[in-house]
Formats: structure tokens, C-alpha cells, sequence
């Protein structure tokens, strides 16, 4: 429950306000479904007796700062600084979110992304106007817009009004996130004391999944076409078969059985935890860099936006890992993450190129038989002398009614396996992580290096995306 926050700076009554805001948070910690932390500024006044409230009952804090610490201290005198200090140190992580701006566009950013990064909204506020851009209003009205449930603490007669109010189970309610908790987990018990093993340990168990669907998929996604087509040709043969109807009883349940093992839900099962598993490695690529960073958002995935909530907590919460040097984190992210991507797309591409050769020979050498078979059928009398029966007509025409099916049902495979589509999509991709790769090499700042990485992994998830988005109305069972 990662509950946001924005209030005033000029507060009547500080200490009526602090005890308001804390029964607020000692009672959504005493009821919560999970973990409660606070996603807030700690700009003067309200937003420093919240982060100062969380603090005190032990809740994580996520502390968004408007603008740099050097010129935040700006706004503060030097009691409230050293009380901000304070919170800064102990909060669970400190993000900056402010671009170049006005300083009052800043502030106002500030408040957004404080209501995009949580489930709920406490807001200590006269009810009056925003005094500027940014100000208590604007961010309530944001919030409200959004359908996020807002809880209004008055600032002076300390009245409580709900604004789209929804209950803990509704909030929380994440039918993808709940989904892929259920998935089958073979891990050992991880403690959940520590977050970075816990994070892998839920990639691996995810990743195993997804893992195991696929290549079920691939081999199984030849069944319904290889069926379909035994059962034209068993109709074929039906009319020739002295009317016994075994051929046309059997071709009947070669149809029926293709229409049933359409793969339709074992694709989407595979779309939904393979994105899931390639998003938590991407997050766990960035794990230890000296500023949180996110090479994609649950804007671009909104369906794994629990789960990357989830992930970016618990991040946040992992305080006792070691940021590493830039030096480190380029050779760690280009031997683990780069380097086995372009051997992963260099093996599949020659492998889509071979299993393309096949089929193309299979089709090619089908259709021929079939060609050589049609043309000594239509050399019908003579053939007919060198055999002394009609038998073979009918068995002719059969044979090229096999070697057509076979070409069909070959051209289908190539079709459904995608071949020629993704031997050049591999390709395309080899060659960009070798130029990025070389980019990563010689850059030497952390922000220069993250735009590389971060183009990197969008690369590597814009296909899956694509395809997540194409199953996202099918549902699953949860179990």
C-alpha cells in the first residue's frame, strides 16, 4: 500500500496536524492486506510532518524531491533544514524528479509523480486555491481525475472527507500480479528480509514458466495443421473406399480434435510470463546503479504495473546493497546482459534460417512430386498398357493429393513459426547490441551509459510488448 502525499506549507495548528496524520497512518498500518510505506516531498510544513510520521511508526519512505538537495535547502530555514535532514537520511530512498523548469513547474511535477507512484492520496488541505503552480489543489485535482482514491484531512477544523473511495482489497486488487504469484514455484524459501534475493528468486520462478511453455508451444503449434490436413485427405479417400465410412469416422475426429488443441491459451500464457520475466530482468539489470533508473515503466505496460511497484520497493528497501562504480556496473551489464544477447540472437538466427531452408525444400520437393505424379496421371492410356490395370489412377491421385498436403501444411509450419520474420529481426538485433556495446565501451559518465542500457532493454522488450498488447483482453485463470 504505497500511500501519496500533499499538504500545505503554512500549517495553523503543527501539532493537531501531526496527530491527525499519524492516527491516519497508524491505522492503515493496523489494517493493511501488506506492507504500508509513504511516497512524499519533505518540503516544509505538511510534507515534512508526514515523512516525519512515517519515520516514527517505522513505514518505508519514498522521499521525490522537486529539485537537487543543494537547491531544495533554499526553501527551508535552518530548524526545518535540520529536521529534513534528518529524514533524508533515514528515508528509504531520495529521488529527484525535477527537469528544467521553473521552480514552481518543479514543485508541480513533483506532485504528479508522487500520485503516479502510489495507490492512495492523504492530502492535509484547507480546501482553499493553489497559491501557484503546484500547489495542494492542483495536486488533489490530479489525483481525483485519475480516479485515485483521495483522503482529505482538513487543515484547520480537521474534518475528514474520501473522494473516489474504494476499499484496501480494491486498491490492491491486481489480477496480473495475482496471477503470476500463483504460478508454480519450485525456489527454496527465500527470507523476505532481503530484497534483491527475493526479487531474483521471483525472476527465476517466472522465468522457469515461461520457459516451459515455450518450446511446448512451438511443438504443439504443428498438431492442429498436421490434423486438419489428414482429415482433408481422409475425406479424399473416403470416396474411393467402397463407402465403408471408417476413413470419413476418422477424419471427422482428426477435425474436431484441430479445433479443440488450438493454442490460443498456451500462447498467452507464454506472452504473459515471458514479458513479465524480460521486464523483472530488466529491472534487476539497474538494481545497483547510484540513482534509481527504469528502462520502462508500467505506462508502456500498465498490466505489470503491481508488479513493478512491487520490484521498485523492493529496491527501495534493499539499503544494504553496494552501488558499484561505473567501471564494474559497464562490464557486469555488457558480459551478462549484452554479450549473452547478441550469442542468444546470432544461435536463433542461424537456427530460423535453417528450420526457413527446410521448409522451403519441403514445400519445394512436395509440390514437384506432386507436379511428376499430375503428369503421369494425364498419360493415361499409355501408362494404363504398361500396368494392365485402373488401380493406379486412383492411387496417382492420391499420391499428389499427399505431396500437395504435405507442401501446405510445410508452408503453414514456416508461416506459424515465423522464420523468415524472425531470422531478420535477429539479425537487426545483433547488430544494434554490437553498436551499442561499442558505445557502452568508450562512454564514461553514468547518465550517458544508463541512455545506452536503457535503449538496450526497450529494444529487447518492444517485441514482446507488442505481442503482450495483442493478448491483453484474453483472460487466464489465476491458478
Amino acid at each position: 500500500m504505497a500511500i501519496g502525499f500533499t499538504g500545505h506549507r503554512a500549517l495553523g495548528d503543527e501539532a493537531k496536524c501531526r496527530k491527525a496524520i499519524l492516527g491516519f497512518l497508524e491505522q492503515r498500518k493496523a489494517s493493511a492486506l501488506g506492507l504500508v510505506y509513504g511516497v512524499s516531498s519533505v518540503a516544509a510544513g505538511a510534507d515534512l510532518l508526514f515523512a516525519e510520521s512515517c519515520l516514527q511508526l517505522e513505514l518505508p519512505l519514498r522521499v521525490l524531491l522537486p529539485l537537487p538537495v543543494e537547491e531544495f535547502r533554499k526553501d527551508f530555514d535552518a530548524i526545518s533544514w535540520a529536521r529534513a535532514e534528518q529524514v533524508l537520511r533515514r528515508a528509504a530512498s531520495v529521488e529527484v524528479t525535477s527537469s528544467d523548469q521553473s521552480r514552481e513547474a518543479c514543485y508541480y511535477e513533483c506532485g504528479i509523480e508522487t500520485v503516479h507512484q502510489s495507490r492512495l492520496l492523504l492530502a492535509l488541505w484547507d480546501g482553499g486555491p493553489s497559491q501557484g503552480l503546484g500547489g495542494t489543489e492542483d495536486v488533489v485535482a490530479f489525483a481525483r481525475g485519475l480516479g485515485r482514491p483521495v483522503i482529505w484531512l482538513h487543515s484547520t477544523t480537521g474534518d475528514v472527507r474520501i473522494f473516489n473511495e474504494k476499499t484496501e482489497q480494491e486498491i490492491l486488487d491486481d489480477p496480473e500480479l495475482e496471477f503470476l504469484n500463483h504460478l508454480p514455484d519450485r525456489n527454496p524459501p527465500v527470507a523476505t528480509d532481503q530484497p534483491e534475493a527475493l526479487a531474483r528468486a521471483w525472476f527465476r520462478k517466472v522465468d522457469v514458466s515461461a520457459t516451459r511453455s515455450a518450446p511446448q508451444f512451438r511443438r504443439l503449434a504443428a498438431i492442429p495443421i498436421v490434423l486438419t490436413a489428414a482429415a482433408s485427405l481422409l475425406s479424399g479417400v473416403e470416396s474411393w473406399a467402397q463407402g465403408v465410412g471408417t476413413f470419413l469416422t476418422i477424419a471427422t475426429a482428426f477435425g474436431v480434435s484441430a479445433a479443440i488443441l488450438r493454442l490460443n491459451r498456451r500462447r498467452i500464457l507464454w506472452v504473459r510470463t515471458r514479458v513479465a520475466a524480460e521486464v523483472c530482468r530488466s529491472v534487476l539489470a539497474f538494481w545497483s546503479t547510484p540513482t534509481p533508473y527504469e528502462a520502462i515503466g508500467p505506462e508502456v505496460v500498465p498490466e505489470l504495473s503491481g508488479m513493478l511497484m512491487s520490484l521498485n520497493l523492493l529496491k527501495m528497501l534493499d539499503r544494504g546493497h553496494r552501488e558499484i562504480s561505473l567501471e564494474d556496473f559497464k562490464q557486469r551489464y555488457r558480459q551478462e546482459r549484452v554479450a549473452s544477447q547478441i550469442g542468444y540472437f546470432s544461435t536463433h538466427g542461424a537456427q530460423s534460417a535453417a528450420e526457413a531452408r527446410q521448409y522451403r525444400a519441403a514445400i519445394w520437393a512436395s509440390i514437384g512430386l506432386a507436379a511428376v505424379l499430375n503428369v503421369w496421371l494425364l498419360g493415361g492410356p499409355h501408362v494404363s498398357r504398361s500396368f494392365g490395370q485402373e488401380a493406379w489412377k486412383q492411387w496417382l491421385a492420391l499420391g499428389a493429393s499427399v505431396a500437395f498436403q504435405i507442401a501446405t501444411v510445410a508452408g503453414a509450419l514456416l508461416a506459424v513459426n515465423d522464420c523468415d520474420r524472425r531470422r531478420q529481426r535477429y539479425r537487426e538485433l545483433h547488430q544494434q547490441l554490437r553498436h551499442w556495446d561499442a558505445q557502452l565501451e568508450a562512454l564514461r559518465t553514468w547518465p550517458s551509459v544508463l541512455r545506452v542500457a536503457g535503449r538496450i532493454e526497450r529494444a529487447l522488450l518492444a517485441e514482446l510488448i507488442e505481442w503482450r498488447s495483442l493478448i491483453r483482453n484474453p483472460r487466464l485463470a489465476k491458478k
